[in-house]
């Protein structure tokens, strides 16, 4: 008996890790469609996870904008806004699907474009968009590097 149930855990393996071992061909899974639902789910879930920290800035540009100065408590509200949305956009899930998304469809437009409609639809102006866009933090945030990095624990 002991030899029946070790051969039925070896055929369940096997086909367990065939199974896990195939890859999608981009050419099957990357249509418009499949692309459009994946990003907008990765868009989702940045926006549910940076929505406070947008409210805080939000609040914090009406503010300038009307010639009032921040005080300590609203600049400590938008250092951690700014953290907060630096550590999601650098390693949160959204992104990271983002970008397993643009190298499995083997199109790093899907990213920039993604972001790009991320950022309007958070209300920003074309012309800071594209200042955004310019700078050299946002185009290392969208580069497709070989393998999203890894934390190491120690």
């Amino acid at each position: 008996m002991h030899k029946f149930s070790t051969l039925i855990l070896a055929l369940t393996l096997s086909i367990l890790s065939s199974q896990c071992a195939t890859t999608a061909d981009p050419t099957k899974v990357c249509t418009a469609d499949w692309i459009s639902d994946r990003s907008s789910q990765a868009l989702n879930r940045i926006e549910t996870r940076t929505r406070g920290a947008m409210r805080t800035l939000k609040r914090a540009a009406d503010s300038w904008s009307q010639g009032r100065r921040p005080g300590l408590v609203q600049m400590l509200a938008i250092n951690n806004s700014i953290k907060s949305l630096e550590k999601e956009l650098t390693e949160g899930r959204g992104m990271r699907d983002l970008r397993t998304l643009a190298r499995t469809c083997d199109d790093p437009k899907i990213l920039s474009e993604a972001m790009s409609g991320f950022m309007r639809e958070q209300g920003l102006p074309d012309n800071i968009i594209g200042l955004i866009e310019a700078s050299e933090i946002y185009q290392n945030l969208i580069s497709l590097p070989e393998k999203d990095p890894v934390a190491v624990t120690t």
